[in-house]
């Protein structure tokens, strides 16, 4: 509360932050993700996997500048176009090296957008990442709903199986930096 941040009644209104969209949102993200895939299909048949690793390392840049400076992206098909770039582990990793712990309220943001958008099997990256970014910020409750949200979506994702660990073993958020 002293923060600036809601205090919540409990690990379920926790949760509830970062739940996936429903109704008219939910179809929306799940129309936008089938043409990210379309999309993506396209470019790796024309340019190989380095073209598509180009595009998303540009995307994440873009859209964690657009973040920081204040803003949010807002179409659809770019939350999509951001959950699939991100499972590319090349993708993954420079995002991750971007969680400047000065910007982790603005990473927070753009995290628990795209995880309340990530269609299943897009989840376990951004859900990843906010991970990192809540842990850095001393936020361990939404650290762990984070994790059990990528590990629901893919149990054996090693960034989260990672992440967890840390936690589980105390590892204080200044490790992160």
């Amino acid at each position: 509360a002293a923060a600036g941040q809601p205090v919540l009644p409990g690990r379920d209104a926790l949760a509830a932050t970062i739940a996936p969209l429903a109704g008219a949102a939910a179809e929306t993200m799940r129309e936008a993700t089938k043409h990210a895939e379309r999309a993506a299909s396209r470019l790796l048949a024309c340019g190989g996997p380095e073209a598509l690793e180009r595009l998303g390392l540009s995307a994440v840049a873009v859209a964690i500048e657009t973040y920081r400076g204040g803003e949010a992206i807002i179409p659809a098909v770019w939350h999509a176009w951001l959950a699939l770039v991100l499972t590319r582990l090349r993708v993954r990793d420079d995002a991750w090296a971007r969680m400047d712990p000065e910007h982790c309220d603005a990473h927070r943001r753009l995290w628990t957008d795209l995880v309340r958008r990530a269609q299943p099997g897009y989840v376990a990256a951004p859900a990843s990442l906010l991970a990192v970014t809540a842990w850095q910020g001393g936020d361990g409750a939404l650290a762990n709903i984070a994790l059990d949200r990528a590990l629901a979506d893919d149990p054996a994702y090693s960034m989260a199986i990672l992440l967890r660990h840390l936690l589980d073993a105390g590892v204080p958020p200044s490790a992160a930096a």
